[in-house]
């Protein structure tokens, strides 16, 4: 690895990794990046503040990979903060990111690229993958996102929330068009940081607006991802958080639509009824 050098002048993809204590996941995870038969990529590699061996490991891989650039976050600031600081510093055009406990098939890269960089109508392109709890069994097939662009337009004239996996290759200027990854949502004294919960879908829905142009989300119907599905993850301990945000994510996406402007969270949840309240609760 030591003696790679680019098939080009610069990197076309930049792969952002964000990374918290996952020291026991990410080798892997760096492992099947360096295995991509695309090769003209930059690894940027984020560590949010890991109390574990996890920066020593992005250490080493970076100190291998000539393509691999690490940003250290002085503390712990969650999923949001450090997607949103990968956007900004990526340096392609085309981004996209791979958690830190992911496996990526070695021709992912490739797919996605060829088929996003063909038509500039395209906002984002994702794939089918295969989740797993532990890494020498695959459960199941995640299939997400529109198969067409007659798929991607019924879902945007209906004002549906757009779903897509998180690898999902889209451009860095339509995502920082619409604001990239939002922050500070919903300041509280619990320290629940309500940004961090659906982020992906709240960015897809508010690049799905794109639509509006004639430009459309596709998925890829082949499995090019494992997507770990952890029994105690962040969307799993807070249901209920999610689900709430989602809603928000669904009453932004249907106002903006109608051509009213968004509600903040705190509006939101501060116009709900007693009985909206009673179903979330059961």
């Amino acid at each position: 690895m030591s003696g790679y050098m680019y098939k080009s002048n610069s990197p076309q993809v930049s792969i952002v990794v964000c990374c918290y204590n996952a020291s026991l996941t990410v080798e892997r995870t760096l492992k099947s990046l360096s295995a991509q038969s695309f090769e003209d990529i930059e690894i940027i590699l984020i560590d949010d503040g890991s109390s574990d061996n996890t920066v020593n490991l992005l250490e080493s891989f970076a100190s291998i990979d000539p393509r691999a650039k690490l940003l250290k976050n002085i503390s712990n600031r969650g999923t949001a903060y450090s997607r949103q600081r990968g956007l900004e510093n990526a340096s392609c055009e085309f981004v996209m990111f791979i958690d830190s406990d992911d496996i990526a098939d070695p021709e992912l890269v490739s797919r996605l690229y060829d088929t996003i960089s063909k038509d500039s109508a395209i906002i984002g392109v994702g794939c089918y993958t295969k989740y797993f709890i532990n890494e020498d069994k695959d459960i199941g097939i995640q299939r997400l996102g529109p198969s067409s662009k007659q798929e991607f337009e019924k879902i945007y004239n209906e004002s549906k929330l757009l779903f897509t996996v998180p690898c999902t290759i889209f451009r860095k200027s339509d995502a920082i068009k619409v604001g990239g990854y939002r922050l500070d949502i919903l300041p509280n004294d619990e320290g629940i940081r309500y940004e961090d919960f659906s982020e992906d879908l709240d960015l897809w829905c508010r690049m799905s607006d794109l639509g509006a142009d004639g430009r459309y989300f596709i998925t890829l119907p082949i499995s090019l991802l494992h997507y770990r599905k952890p029994i105690n993850s962040l969307s799993t301990r807070n249901v209920k958080f999610m689900q709430l945000k989602m809603r928000w994510i669904k009453d932004s996406l249907q106002r903006r639509r109608a051509g009213l402007s968004e509600r903040t969270l705190k509006q939101f949840i501060n116009s709900r009824k007693f009985l909206e309240k009673l179903n979330d609760w059961r």
